[in-house]
């Protein structure tokens, strides 16, 4: 190898260009904002869940028919279910947050984010989940019994809010996902 040919080599590794490490201070306020966010979403998600259980016994008690009762079950197996798999994750994120490693180590903000994500791709096939089981409801529902306009216009303006749910759902995963990378590499 020549000079000319070191040099040119050299001027190409010099020209690459280097990505910006992530500010500890600008990760640490992201996660903590972050603990405040799981937190409320555990108090919040722990009292709709219980207010769905009531509804489940209500109906229950009243003797509400088979159609209506087995809608609010599957409401609550559904949310039953999400909020155990994502409960396991903050209380995971939580507990690392309380970590004294947060201020030092990038492998806690790593296991942070890789939760984040896990918990965006959940509530996104969550939902998926739930309009496949309203979809179904609400076509038995009209099978036996007569749709009204109001209904079908009312039942798709909430299919359309979950649908933009999901979209939020990615988009934040997505953001997540990046952050992950910066900091994986």
């Amino acid at each position: 190898m020549d000079n000319n040919e070191f040099e040119q080599l050299s001027s190409l590794w010099q020209s690459t260009e280097k990505k910006p490490q992530p500010h500890m201070d600008k990760l640490l306020k992201r996660h903590k904002r972050q603990s405040a966010i799981l937190k409320f979403n555990v108090c919040f998600e722990a009292v709709a869940i219980l207010s769905v259980c009531y509804l489940l016994a209500d109906a229950f008690i009243d003797g509400k028919e088979l159609f209506k009762l087995s809608w609010i079950g599957f409401v609550t197996l559904w949310a039953i279910v999400i909020f155990i798999l994502t409960g396991k994750s903050r209380l995971d994120s939580l507990s690392q947050l309380k970590s004294e490693n947060i201020n030092t180590s990038l492998e806690v903000h790593k296991n942070l984010l890789r939760n984040e994500v896990y918990r965006w791709t959940l509530y996104a096939k969550g939902t998926w989940v739930f309009i496949l089981g309203f979809g179904l409801f609400n076509l038995g529902r009209c099978y036996s019994v007569t749709c009204e306009v109001k209904d079908l216009t009312l039942e798709g303006g909430l299919l359309l809010g979950l649908l933009f749910s999901i979209v939020f759902y990615k988009y934040k995963n997505e953001k997540a996902k990046e952050v992950l990378q910066t900091l994986e590499q």
